[in-house]
């Protein structure tokens, strides 16, 4: 039975202030102040107790490598380049050497967590990411330093990724997994909202070497004391039991070993589903990321202005909140591969909006539709791992997806820029990443239905 929704009347109180408060600041500001509210909301129908732990995942993820590559990277590409004459080819570049990196990382920094989970993990990569951030302000113009710094983010940075922070919820929820899931991971929207909001506000006031500064101080300032404080690997570090319920009195503590269910990283290798599900995540990131890390340079090179491509991108990072919430939700309710299936008629409209040549107000519908998308899909990578393959082997499962979803995401920046420095315009590759969403939705619906994960049945019988 799906779990009741319940709205924490102060979270509420809170969303609502901080909506109203939003039509009253900078337009630069408005989308950071809206994700704030929205975080809100997603906060509202959780169990007071999980709140907490959602909330450091929340936060971490807003600050970590995954929201800086995705929003910040893409509004230093112009006056960086502008800086020292490097291309938008070289440039994206370094977002190809950063996939390479961690695609061939993922996976055994996911068998480490699997083995010695991810706060001391975390803790250490928030301090190192934003020393690696800080040291941009010295960055010079050989391409080398520049790629260098990227190449190493991606190890140091790994536990303030995906793999780490889902892990974590994986552990800390069942019955409200998907809920959870949208909540927590909807941080890489909140801070698509905040960070492109903050980058663009610290470029036009200190300059984009100051502007690094900033976001590894945000880091340090403000992340770190809250994973301190609130992450914790399994919910009997604070005596709970999973989905933040109170844990049974005359026991010790057992529930998150409970969650251990399902196959083993060798077990789910055999298995054709997982090589349907990768195929297809590697074909939707591919998708986003060409689109979404160098929509920024997109809307730019159709004359819109700096501060309203960014107000555009933080447009798409609210809309990645609501995508994350609003598909968690549903796939507490229903079949997970049939909401990702539906979704994806998001981005088909507004990557094609984009194709066309779309501008001002519709040129914000497509980057809203495209981050409905992005949010929801990621979020669906983490769901469907837990209930086709399990939690026994979950990062490790999570880092082979990671890989795949880096791996696509990360390179096709690259030939998006390649088009436009050969074409002149992003038209016909915009075209063939709509083409991409349709195809992994079909395979995405094709996944079949969940196995019995308390009695795993032979792999001959999979699917």
């Amino acid at each position: 039975m799906p779990p009741q929704l319940r709205f924490a009347p102060r979270f509420l109180a809170l969303a609502a202030l901080a909506f109203t408060a939003a039509f009253f600041v900078a337009p630069l500001w408005r989308n950071a102040v809206l994700a704030v509210a929205i975080a809100a909301l997603v906060l509202a129908p959780l169990p007071r107790d999980s709140r907490g732990i959602v909330f450091a995942v929340m936060v971490g993820l807003a600050t970590g490598i995954a929201s800086v590559n995705l929003f910040a990277v893409s509004i230093f590409q112009g006056p960086v380049t502008r800086e020292f004459g490097w291309s938008q080819r070289s440039y994206a570049l370094v977002l190809t050497i950063g996939t390479i990196v961690t695609v061939l990382s993922s996976v055994a920094i996911g068998h480490l967590f699997d083995r010695h989970g991810v706060r001391r993990f975390a803790i250490i990569s928030i301090v190192l990411f934003a020393l690696a951030l800080m040291s941009l302000y010295f960055l010079t113009g050989n391409l080398w330093h520049f790629y260098a710094v990227f190449a190493l983010v991606p190890i140091i940075g790994a536990g303030t990724s995906s793999i780490a922070y889902s892990r974590v919820i994986a552990r800390w929820f069942d019955k409200r997994r998907g809920q959870a899931f949208g909540a927590a991971l909807a941080g890489i929207g909140i801070g698509g909202a905040v960070i492109s909001s903050l980058t663009q506000f610290l470029i036009n006031e200190v300059g984009w070497r100051s502007a690094y500064v900033g976001l590894g101080a945000l880091s340090l300032v403000v992340t770190l004391p809250i994973v301190l404080w609130l992450l914790h690997d399994t919910p009997d570090a604070r005596g709970l039991a999973v989905d933040g319920e109170a844990a049974p009195q005359t026991t010790q503590v057992t529930d998150p070993g409970r969650a251990l269910i399902g196959f083993t990283a060798s077990q789910t290798l055999q298995q054709r589903r997982f090589w349907l599900m990768l195929a297809a995540f590697v074909a939707l990131a591919f998708a986003i990321g060409g689109v979404m890390l160098q929509l920024v340079p997109i809307l730019r090179a159709r004359g819109i202005t700096a501060n309203e491509a960014a107000a555009t991108q933080g447009a798409l990072g609210l809309s990645l909140i609501v995508g994350r919430a609003f598909a968690g939700m549903l796939m507490d309710r229903l079949f997970a591969p049939h909401v990702a299936a539906a979704i994806l008629l998001c981005p088909i409209v507004g990557v094609g909006l984009l194709a066309s040549g779309a501008t001002g107000t519709s040129a914000q519908l497509g980057a809203v539709l495209l981050g409905l998308a992005a949010g929801a899909e990621l979020d669906v990578v983490a769901y469907l791992i837990t209930r086709y393959f399990g939690t026994r082997a979950y990062a490790t499962i999570y880092g082979w997806m990671y890989a795949g979803w880096t791996l696509g995401s990360g390179t096709a920046p690259y030939f998006t820029a390649l088009a436009f420095d050969r074409s002149g315009s992003h038209g016909a590759i915009l075209w063939l990443y709509v083409a991409l969403f349709a195809i992994s939705a079909l395979m995405i619906a094709r996944l079949g239905r969940y196995p019995d994960l308390a009695r795993p049945a032979p792999l001959a019988a999979t699917h």
